[in-house]
């Protein structure tokens, strides 16, 4: 421990003054000062009064030029104990050095095995031992506050963290602290500093992970397993040196691409929007305003991150505040765009091209404006993905919607019950007679009622057409003049074919 290290801690319980350092020596060993010191150990402290008649108490180091020095003014500041031999100023002092001197070595040689440890354990493995060796959980977050890694021996027992390890991002709440206890360190290399979280039940000590001069992130201690002393809180930052090592040796570091991978994770996972805006912040990007989301199914056999990088280039040159990832062995983006592009030839003609040079079948949620429910428009292109049978290279899930709502209720047993009996009436008709009134009614709903357009669309003249429309209301009386009635009729029709 350095001469200068001591004395500072020694400050803490004893009120001491000037303060001489000529050379910041490392004390090993503490030791009453005998009356004639001719040959001093460079690396001791020696404590008593410099001559026999009197004096004030000092603490010196003696070296073969120069000397350390302090002068402790007022011991008896120190809580007395019950001991009459403690209270005597000399012995009390005495004794305070050699505890501290004592819990420092016994720190340094806690910090040189987790460092030798280091060399050939993984990082996983290090930062698990570095937990055992303060029992209490840690966790590294990177300055964009994404987790990096956590330890795992002991299990995250408070479940906001728990599910900030699972969403990959901190709370901005947390963030917002962090920045601000930050600002206001003037040590940022060996600060350890307390962050509040009003929602947790516990207390994090976080210290800063530079290397370099460069700060790679934040270490996080818990008082999950046991409380904090001043041992553990010393501790902290020299762990954080050895993980930092770490994480330079491994090249550890979250890449731009990848943190703004994990912000759509992010919005898959997490439920409340509050956050958003602020963590989108935090990696110099805006919140997307409206958007939606792209499912790939690929028809090749391709590992997923290849796809994901493919996909990545093609959306960056025409939506560069676009975001993919891997979601659940998918691999999904999130565009952001507005009506009018989401309607636009340009956009169907991008995502044709894409799902063709990919290899992929592309679903494509419906266009939404909030980002909490990006999980639901991925809920919905994984169920229409599993419901159609359609090789379509690109699919809108809003065209299957119909079937996506029947898929939901038993067909078998209800599904029949909404098919309107004029739909079987003209099927039964059409077999007495060997008519086509039946498809003349469909294509004269998916046409919206126009005559003109039907009858193009069956080939057949206008007059024949009113006339099987004539017949059609003879045989059903519906009034396909209402717009409710066809819009019933063409339920019926979709009902019909997603039963057979």
């Amino acid at each position: 421990m350095k001469f200068a290290e001591l004395i500072d801690e020694l400050s803490k319980r004893f009120v001491i003054g000037h303060v001489k350092i000529s050379e910041n020596t490392e004390i090993n060993k503490i030791q009453l000062r005998p009356t004639n010191l001719t040959e001093p150990d460079g690396s001791t402290l020696y404590i008593g009064k410099t001559n026999a008649s009197g004096g004030p108490l000092v603490l010196g180091n003696y070296l073969k030029d120069h000397s350390n020095t302090a002068v402790v003014l007022c011991p008896c500041q120190v809580n007395q104990s019950d001991s009459v031999l403690a209270n005597e100023p000399l012995i009390q002092v005495f004794n305070e050095a050699n505890t501290i001197l004592e819990s420092s070595q016994n720190q340094t040689n806690l910090i040189t095995k987790l460092a030798m440890s280091a060399v050939t354990d993984d990082l996983q493995t290090s930062i698990d031992r570095a937990a055992a060796t303060v029992q209490n959980s840690l966790l590294v977050i990177d300055p964009n506050y994404q987790v990096l890694i956590h330890s795992t021996i002991y299990g995250f027992k408070d479940p906001l963290w728990s599910q900030i390890i699972k969403q990959g991002y901190v709370t901005y709440d947390f963030i917002k602290a962090v920045k601000k206890i930050v600002a206001q360190q003037s040590d940022t290399t060996k600060a350890v500093y307390n962050v509040p979280c009003p929602k947790s039940p516990f207390h994090r000590k976080v210290t800063n992970l530079y290397n370099n001069g460069k700060l790679y992130g934040f270490l996080l201690m818990f008082d999950d397993h046991s409380v904090y002393n001043s041992e553990k809180t010393q501790l902290l930052p020299q762990i954080g040196q050895i993980l930092t090592g770490e994480l330079v040796r491994n090249h550890i570091s979250a890449s731009a691409d990848s943190n703004r991978d994990r912000l759509l994770n992010m919005l898959l996972t997490e439920q409340q929007s509050q956050n958003f805006e602020n963590v989108f912040a935090a990696q110099h990007l805006r919140l997307p305003y409206s958007m939606v989301v792209l499912t790939l199914r690929s028809q090749k056999q391709q590992p997923l991150e290849s796809t994901k990088r493919q996909l990545k280039q093609y959306l960056l040159q025409q939506y560069p505040a676009s975001l993919s990832t891997i979601f659940r062995h998918y691999c999904l983006a999130m565009v952001p765009l507005d009506l009018t592009e989401y309607h636009s030839s340009e956009f169907k003609k991008f995502v044709h091209r894409t799902a063709e040079e990919l290899n992929s079948q592309i679903f494509i949620s419906t266009f939404y404006t909030q980002p909490s429910d990006t999980s639901a428009a991925y809920e919905v292109c994984r169920r229409t993905m599993k419901l159609t049978t359609s090789t379509d290279p690109v699919i809108y899930c809003e065209d299957e919607y119909f079937d996506l709502m029947l898929s939901r209720i038993n067909h078998d047993a209800i599904l029949p019950f909404f098919i309107d009996p004029s739909i079987s009436s003209l099927q039964d008709y059409d077999e007495e007679h060997d008519t086509e009134l039946l498809p003349t009614l469909l294509t004269y709903l998916e046409q919206d009622g126009n005559l003109a357009h039907t009858s193009d669309a069956l080939f057949i003249h206008r007059n024949t057409l009113h006339n099987r429309l004539n017949r059609i209301k003879e045989i059903t009386a519906v009034d396909l003049k209402d717009a409710n009635t066809r819009f019933k009729l063409m339920c019926s029709f979709k009902i019909k074919e997603y039963v057979h």
